[in-house]
Formats: structure tokens, sequence, C-alpha cells
């Protein structure tokens, strides 16, 4: 006898209702977040270098979040911090793609000698603490917002490149891909047309996950003094400033620390659930 259908229909388990609305909840906050950083410029709040305020001024209706030394609203320097944290991890990001996807494509493709040296030469740099790494290529081209954009960059293409290449190896064993080759297809058109498609979904997750260590790295080299420079605010130069002020203002210091975590919790969130959506096996 056929199984009779469940009247009520499938069910949802609790912890999956639960994790669908902490993706809402994250995805809800980097929205407001990334649209409060764009439009920083039009909204009604102070300007990030605009002093003449109370100093150290507690939170209140006229300062959600207080005020710095130097008179200047926490919110308002939060915001615009926020969408220099945005950018710089958002270019750092993308230059890890740029050298990584094509690099772990052709390894991953052709093998060979090609795939050793240049697997060698990534875990080399896979052997260096990534935050240490990028201090390093920091201190060499010398502090600044776009050098630290370019370390986030470099810091990102080991784990990318290497990430690439293993789907494109599983990729380049389909019978699609010898499809291609029987007729007649160049490589670098299967490697483009064919594999890079069926490889999107690892590439765009690993960015995901990415973005989050990149927005962490920035606040940290911008603590250290090797990030984005003064006067434009950020979230890590925030925290150093704040640090001596621990016992009189701690509302200084728990401001930016607490986007910090929640920026970056929130793009963990959205990163696990678009891996979730885009991995078969789950």
């Amino acid at each position: 006898m056929a199984a009779r259908p469940d009247p009520i229909g499938p069910q949802v388990a609790p912890e999956g209702r639960g994790r669908d609305a902490a993706t809402r909840l994250a995805l809800a906050f980097l929205a407001v977040a990334t649209l409060a950083a764009l439009l920083a410029p039009v909204l009604p709040i102070p300007g990030y270098a605009q002093m003449g305020f109370p100093r150290l001024a507690e939170p209140s209706a006229a300062h959600w979040l207080g005020t710095d030394q130097f008179g200047r609203d926490i919110l308002a320097r939060i915001v615009y911090a926020i969408r220099t944290s945005l950018w710089v991890s958002l270019i750092g990001v993308a230059t890890s793609a740029m050298i990584g996807v094509p690099l772990g494509l052709v390894c991953g493709y052709r093998g060979g000698a090609i795939d050793g040296i240049a697997m060698r030469a990534l875990d080399a740099l896979l052997a260096f603490p990534s935050l240490l790494l990028a201090i390093g290529i920091s201190a060499v081209m010398g502090p600044g917002a776009v050098s630290a954009a370019l370390a986030l960059g470099i810091v990102g293409v080991p784990q990318m490149a290497r990430i690439v290449r293993a789907s494109t190896m599983v990729e380049a064993a389909s019978q699609y891909v010898d499809a291609a080759r029987s007729i007649g297809a160049s490589a670098g058109a299967i490697m483009l047309r064919h594999v890079l498609p069926n490889v999107a979904g690892p590439i765009a997750v690993q960015a995901a996950l990415f973005f989050a260590v990149a927005v962490l790295t920035e606040a940290s080299l911008s603590f250290l003094g090797l990030g984005v420079q003064v006067p434009v605010p950020s979230l890590g130069s925030m925290l150093y400033e704040a640090r001596q002020f621990l016992g009189t203002a701690p509302w200084f210091a728990l401001a930016p620390g607490a986007a910090i975590t929640l920026l970056v919790l929130a793009v963990n969130v959205v990163a696990d659930a678009l891996r979730d959506r885009l991995d078969p096996a789950r």
C-alpha cells in the first residue's frame, strides 16, 4: 500500500528556523550598515572631523554613542569608519580573487610542474599567520589605506587559489570537459566557459568568508598604525585612541569594538548561509 502523504507538509527543524532567522537578521544589519556608509555624506550626522561638542560626553539624545577626546561624535565617526572598512576589505577580496582564481584554474586544469611550483610558493605564504603577513607587507609598502587593501589581497590569495584548484581538478575529470576536448575546444575556452561557471559557488563562499577576515585584519592594521591614517576614521584607530580612556569613558572603546564584532559576525553568518545554499552535499 502506498504511503499516505503527510497532510501537514514537510517539517522544518527548529535549528533550521533559527538559522534562517539569524541569516535574515545578519542581512538586515549588513544592508543598513552598507546603506548608511554609502550615504554618510548626505545623512543628518556631523562630519567625521567636526569638533566643538563637549569632550568625552556620555551617550545621550544629542550624541547617541557619546563623543571622543576631541569632541567628535562617535556615531558619525563609526558610520564613516565602516565605510572605510568596507571599501578597503572589498578591494582586498577583489585583489585576492583576481590573482587566486586564474592561478587556481590554471594549476587545477594543467597540473604538472606549473602546479607544483605554484603550490609550493603558496605553501610558503601559508606558513605565515595571516595577520603577521599583512603587517609585514604593510610595513614594507608603507602605512595607508591602499597598502592595507593590497596586503589583504595578497594574504587572501593562497586560500582562494587552493580552493579554486581543488574544485577545478574535480571539474576537469568530468565528462563534459572530455566532450569539450573531443570537439577541439582549447584549454582556455574550457576553463573560462565550462569550468569557471561550475566553480563559481566555492569562489563566492570563500570570498564571503575572507571578507570577514579582511574586516578584522584591516581593523588590526589600523590599530597598529599601518592601515588607514588620520584624520580618516577607522574602527581600529578609534580603538587605539580609546585605550587611554577605558576608565573614564568606556563607551569610547565599546562603540567601535561592538561595531567590529557585529560586522564580522554578520558577514560570517551570511557566508555560512551561502555555503549551505551552494553546497549540494548539504
